[in-house]
């Protein structure tokens, strides 16, 4: 596979899935990685976070904006970690969005990280999984390498071995 070099970002991205998914894990991931990055970043989670098993949402901008939330239409890239959950955001996505999904079938773009993370033996790593997927695709905005840096530093270490295995086994079924 050809090697990407990492380059200023300006994106805006929108996370969502349920309650308990790991939604906000995969936010602290990308904003430690634009931040390192030295890009600026500004990131605010809108929905569900009272309720395990509820809506939630997240909305990152990379770049020179000035407030948190993503107006419709503008978002370039979707992740999304419960597939229930995509259709309910694709109303601010542009129309040349990246849209990646955990789903239960194989589609296109869409992964299987629920199963995947079920093998590796927790499903609650299927966050990982799905930004790995999302990391393989050329057009995304971080590098496999410097994701697995952050991800090094921010995982507990009680976690790291299984986060890093399901986010490489996430890259792994594009790169392969």
């Amino acid at each position: 596979m050809k090697m990407r070099t990492q380059k200023q970002i300006d994106s805006q991205i929108i996370i969502c899935g349920r309650g308990g998914q790991g939604v906000l894990f995969l936010t602290r991931v990308l904003d430690e990685a634009a931040v390192s990055l030295g890009c600026n970043v500004i990131s605010s989670e809108t929905h569900g976070m009272a309720m395990r098993g509820g809506s939630v949402a997240s909305h990152i901008r990379i770049g020179a904006y000035k407030s948190p939330l993503i107006a419709c239409g503008d978002a370039d890239i979707l992740l999304a970690i419960n597939e229930h959950e995509a259709p309910l955001n694709m109303h601010l996505m542009k129309k040349d969005a990246q849209i990646y999904i955990s789903a239960a079938a194989r589609k296109q773009n869409c992964v299987q990280a629920e199963k995947t993370a079920r093998l590796l033996g927790s499903p609650v790593v299927s966050n990982l999984v799905l930004l790995g997927f999302a990391c393989a695709h050329h057009d995304f905005p971080f590098k496999y390498e410097h994701l697995c840096k952050i991800l090094q530093q921010i995982s507990p270490p009680r976690v790291l071995d299984l986060n890093m295995k399901a986010f490489t086994e996430g890259f792994q079924t594009v790169a392969n």
